[in-house]
């Protein structure tokens, strides 16, 4: 079971890497960089907009994935 949590970590730990690196640079400032930004801008299914999903996804995946595999590597030692 480690292992496969350990898996699911690294593959969506890749998904974010890969989704950050290919989205495009905003040069908006500071205000962007604290949310401030305005998305209304994308359009619907851009690139951009379904990688700005992915960054999320595999965020919340990887977060949820590492805490499993502290829990079961913690319980098992």
């Amino acid at each position: 079971m480690e292992y496969v949590v350990t898996a699911i970590a690294l593959i969506s730990g890749v998904a974010i890497i890969l989704a950050v690196m290919f989205q495009p640079k905003q040069s908006d400032g500071f205000s962007a960089a604290l949310g401030g930004m305005d998305t209304s801008q994308f359009k619907q299914g851009s690139v951009e907009e379904r990688l700005d999903k992915v960054a999320k996804v595999s965020s919340v995946i990887w977060i949820i994935a590492s805490l499993v595999g502290a829990y079961l590597w913690y319980g098992a030692h």
